[in-house]
């Protein structure tokens, strides 16, 4: 635990914080904010969190009431909406396949509105070029940026801004064709979505982490379920459907065990 403690204050001094760049709302008492969120973690963890916030000063205690109340889901949550709103979830799959056009990939996340910072709603969207060269036949082969061309990549975007409309306009989206896609996602209860030869869709942030869904436009065949089945960051789950766990910089690298 000490490691994640360490692990934590490196990335203070060597990256800054984060939080700097948001002000607390002002009914926030971060004293108050710290006591409810060490609640969150598991027992064991709780008493080097308190330490460090006890003996840390304003940036150290600011980067940890960023870092403790942050989403937290587990492989359960993954499986049980997937199969409560599975219905939603092809739905948003192939609208969404039908919304993108034709030789591009994007990737789009929306993230609601804080309730601690004076975050509003963002919106990250990365869109690449599918270079006609590259002919592949096999639609389960992993998706890598082998002949993807870069168009743009923004991060925390507001609605208004002008970035993103300018992002919008490259692909031939407006305003119309954004809120269908956040609306298909409220359905489904999912957070992102990545058309590709296999859409990948995010359900659901957790820590640093983030569970997704990828679905393969046909049933994987005894390879590639060996292929995505290692237990850490891929469980094949049933006919075209892998779980996937994405590790964030800190915390936990792969699915958690049963």
């Amino acid at each position: 635990m000490k490691q994640n403690i360490l692990t934590i204050l490196f990335f203070i001094s060597t990256f800054g914080l984060k939080a700097q760049e948001y002000k607390f709302r002002e009914n926030i008492s971060k004293d108050s904010l710290f006591n409810v969120s060490i609640k969150m973690l598991p027992e064991e963890m709780r008493e080097e969190y308190i330490k460090a916030y006890k003996e840390g000063d304003e940036k150290s205690k600011d980067f940890l009431l960023l870092m403790i109340p942050m989403p937290r889901s587990s492989k359960k949550e993954l499986i049980e909406n997937y199969e409560s709103k599975k219905e939603e979830i092809v739905k948003l799959k192939n609208k969404y396949q039908k919304i993108v056009p034709k030789n591009y990939i994007v990737d789009i996340e929306f993230e609601p509105e804080s309730k601690i910072f004076t975050i509003p709603q963002q919106i990250s969207i990365k869109v690449y070029k599918v270079d006609n060269q590259e002919k592949n036949t096999d639609k389960n082969k992993r998706q890598s940026n082998n002949g993807l061309k870069a168009v743009s990549q923004n991060w925390n975007l507001t609605s208004e801004s002008k970035e993103l409309q300018e992002v919008l306009k490259s692909i031939g989206w407006t305003n119309e064709e954004l809120n269908q896609i956040k609306q298909l996602l409220l359905n489904a209860n999912c957070i992102s979505i990545e058309n590709g030869k296999m859409t990948t869709i995010g359900f659901a942030r957790s820590g640093m982490g983030k569970y997704f869904y990828k679905f393969f436009e046909e049933p994987l065949n005894e390879i590639q379920k060996q292929e995505y089945n290692n237990g850490c960051q891929y469980i094949y789950y049933k006919e075209n459907v892998v779980l996937e766990y994405g590790g964030g910089a800190i915390g936990p690298q792969c699915f958690e065990k049963d």
